[in-house]
């Protein structure tokens, strides 16, 4: 059984802590459930409209030289897109569409009507409705002319209405907008997306037309030189007799001139190359972060090797070339272009993965622009090889046609000039309307799969959920506060307490509320069966009510006024528990002290008097606390002959004694209040006393001064048969227990225990136990209590 209870426990100390901060909990619930009932009701409902949109990378030239340079890993790439749209240059961006809009002014966003959409808007019409505002006030209100922020200001608010996501497994991207306004969120969610195609295909066209200009201003150049070739070629053959070359020359020119526009043709790739590097060195800004990047050694390497496999190439293309032997199925050939184009995945792989770990520290817009860079870096690495190695073939044919005769030279340098300028003009010329159609049919690579729609059902809030959520919030932050309180309070409260101190409990007494008392008394003088002072006339009720009511500090006597309530039986109980606390003797002299001012021993030691007395032992209360004196007042004696007045030989014990309406108790009230009270007490005036008293009671009981403040109880304590502590729960700290307990045993003390005042024991878990004991001997003759007497004789009566 004992292992059984020491298992209980603790559940039994939650349960206490629990029910003793009810209130606490109770008032937490409501106040949290309040907040969220109001914020529940009042806020203002959300609308999310959502626009989905696909990234797809596409060639930007797609054309022969132009090759895309969009190789990146696509997770990048999305996370970069994600960070655009987030941008404050997107932003800014909505933010003049949506000034330019036909909804412009009904946009809360701008500054239209944004005072209703608030709470206190909200509040404030309904206040307006609830005390008869007229509509023509609203409407006034509401048709005003709103004043529009300005641009920056609406940049910088319009990140805070948007979220966007990648949506995974796919190159599309999720862009929601919520606002109070749905109109509003479809409106911003629809300008968010065309501005992102807008400024997408902005840039794709950038670089398109980039090229394109150069091309066209490189077409002129080459129009006006094939112009003047034609022209000299015409003249000359005016002039001189046609000659007759051999098919060696003939060979020599056709090779010259395919070689010849290779070279040039070649050179104008590598001028377009320059060019698109110089629009993305524009584009970047800040060349210390491209110089930072570009010094990446593996990158540069990779780049190296490249460019040396292309003047492999150009080179070996020279020398078969030269020999005749020119074949673009040549083994060697097709070897040097794969290893080539191994070469060139080997690096756009590594350009990606350099970018997507962050290494070179660009983001966002930046970071595909930066790989670009590094493509075309590489591309004119690769092509200023090949330029040099088809530049040095058609040196070696020029030479090889130098020895012909000097007229015949002219002509097919004329010859071969004209051809060549012919060539390049027309490649110049297809690619040039190749861009043109470029430009105009470039989309970008953005497009809108989902634009925003109007929400129909507001996202939030979800009241439902908020009540739940604020019930758990509430219990627990009361649960919290109450085991927080209980962590916090160092006070005594329970009997527990006490025991585990190592001090024995003589018993528990409930708190006596003095202001109740009389109706306990009224309760027995209307003749309530079995009244709380059963066994007294009406005339002697009537007495006590009468006293009651002049004096009521004698209402702490309950065990007087009130012989049938529980808290007398508390201290019939200690009574009990002090008689057998030593059966092998008898305990005739007791002090009762406690640790400090306003625990209750003065009320505990003259209810005890009482229960002692009608048991029929002649009782003999003093009231030993020479420096606040108490028990005079509780019985209407007069204190100024007393204790202190035999102790100094001032009186004898008859004089000093006084009856009481309680029969076999008398009162020995303190007398005058002496200047060294320690010494009265301790003198062996106190003992002889003391010894005459025990001749003429059976039970003499001492009212002492706290024995922390004073050492009053400690000096009477060492001439009376057993001491006890009285602590009042909740107030009487366990360190003063405990350290009053420790001196009381100092001194060699007679300590019998311990006793717990004034409980309130409607705070404590299992009250009821004591009311329905107490209702087990009071029901009436129908085996029930009256209801207005359950309701009298509920704690802290029961």
């Amino acid at each position: 059984m004992k292992e059984k209870i020491a298992r209980q426990t603790p559940l039994a100390d939650y349960l206490r802590v629990l029910y003793r901060g009810r209130w606490i909990i109770l008032a937490s619930f409501l106040a949290v459930m309040a907040i969220t009932v109001y914020l529940g009701m009042t806020a203002v409902p959300l609308y999310q409209a959502s626009a989905k949109v696909m990234f797809k990378t596409e060639s930007n030239i797609g054309l022969p030289g132009f090759e895309a340079m969009g190789y990146w890993q696509t997770e990048t790439m999305i996370s970069n897109q994600v960070e655009i749209i987030g941008g404050r240059a997107l932003a800014k961006a909505v933010a003049q569409k949506l000034m330019q809009s036909e909804q412009a002014h009904e946009l809360p966003i701008l500054g239209a009507n944004k005072h209703l959409q608030s709470r206190s808007g909200r509040f404030s019409r309904f206040l307006n409705a609830l005390f008869g505002s007229s509509a023509a006030d609203d409407s006034r209100n509401e048709m005003q002319e709103p004043v529009l922020l300005e641009v920056e200001t609406v940049a910088r608010e319009l990140p805070g209405y948007i979220s966007v996501a990648p949506i995974r497994s796919t190159d599309m991207i999720l862009l929601s907008v919520v606002s109070e306004d749905p109109q509003e969120a479809m409106i911003i969610a629809n300008a968010y997306v065309e501005a992102y195609s807008e400024l997408n295909r902005a840039m794709s066209q950038a670089e398109v037309r980039q090229v394109k200009n150069f091309l066209e201003n490189q077409l002129g150049v080459i129009q006006q030189q094939l112009a003047e070739s034609e022209l000299a070629l015409k003249d000359y053959l005016k002039g001189e007799t046609p000659m007759t070359l051999t098919d060696e020359t003939n060979g020599l020119v056709t090779k010259l001139v395919e070689f010849e526009s290779l070279y040039k043709e070649s050179l104008a790739d590598l001028e377009a190359a320059r060019e698109r590097l110089k629009f993305i060195d524009q584009q970047l800004g800040k060349r210390g972060d491209i110089a930072a990047i570009s010094a990446t050694s593996f990158l540069d390497e990779l780049k190296k090797e490249m460019a040396d496999l292309q003047q492999q190439r150009a080179a070996y293309l020279a020398y078969l070339a030269q020999n005749g032997r020119l074949d673009e199925n040549n083994a060697r050939l097709q070897e040097l272009d794969g290893q080539i184009e191994r070469l060139t995945q080997k690096f756009r792989a590594e350009l990606a993965s350099f970018t997507a770990a962050g290494l070179g520290g660009p983001a966002n817009l930046q970071d595909e622009m930066f790989m670009r860079k590094f493509e075309v870096e590489a591309n004119i690495e690769t092509l200023i090889p090949k330029v040099a190695s088809l530049k040095h073939i058609v040196d070696d044919y020029a030479k090889k046609l130098e020895s012909l005769p000097e007229k015949k030279l002219l002509m097919v340098r004329l010859q071969r000039s004209a051809q060549v300028d012919e060539k390049i003009f027309l490649m110049m010329k297809e690619k040039y309307e190749e861009l043109r159609i470029t430009e105009v049919g470039q989309l970008g690579d953005v497009r809108i799969i989902e634009p925003a729609e109007l929400p129909e059902t507001p996202l939030g809030p979800n009241r439902k959920l908020n009540i739940i959520l604020g019930m758990i919030l509430g219990l627990g932050l009361g649960v919290g506060l109450a085991f927080l309180l209980d962590m916090l309070d160092n006070s005594v409260r329970t009997m527990e307490d006490l025991e585990r101190m190592g001090q024995p409990v003589l018993g528990s007494i409930p708190m006596i509320k003095e202001g109740e008392t009389l109706a306990r008394l009224k309760i027995s003088k209307n003749g309530a069966p079995n009244g709380v002072h059963h066994g007294l006339s009406n005339g002697k009720v009537s007495a006590i009510e009468n006293k009651l009511e002049q004096q009521p500090t004698a209402a702490r006597l309950i065990t007087h006024v009130a012989p049938k309530s529980p808290i007398s039986e508390a201290y019939r109980a200690l009574r009990t528990n002090i008689q057998y606390t030593h059966i092998d003797r008898t305990l005739r002299t007791l002090l009762v002290t406690s640790p400090g001012p306003g625990d209750g021993k003065s009320t505990s030691v003259a209810n005890l008097a009482i229960v002692m007395a009608q048991m029929g032992s002649k009782v003999l209360l003093i009231d030993a606390d020479l420096r606040r004196p108490v028990l005079h007042t509780v019985f209407n004696l007069d204190r100024r002959v007393g204790l202190s007045n035999v102790l100094v030989g001032r009186a004898d014990i008859a004089e000093a004694v006084s009856p009481t309406d309680i029969e076999n108790l008398h009162i020995m009230p303190c007398g005058a209040l002496p200047p060294n009270p320690s010494e009265l007490l301790g003198s062996s005036a106190m003992q002889r006393t003391l010894e005459a008293l025990k001749q003429d009671y059976e039970v003499v009981l001492f009212d002492s001064p706290p024995v922390i403040a004073v050492t009053d109880a400690a000096v009477l304590a060492r001439w009376v048969d057993g001491v006890f502590l009285v602590v009042k729960a909740g107030h009487t700290s366990k360190e003063a227990a405990f350290r009053s307990y420790a001196l009381l045993n100092q001194v060699k003390a007679k300590v019998l225990g311990t006793l717990l005042n004034s409980v309130k024991v409607e705070s404590m878990y299992g009250s009821y136990y004591y009311y329905y004991h107490y209702h087990y001997y009071t029901q009436n003759s129908n085996g029930k209590l009256p209801k207005t007497q359950r309701k009298l004789l509920s704690w802290p009566w029961s």
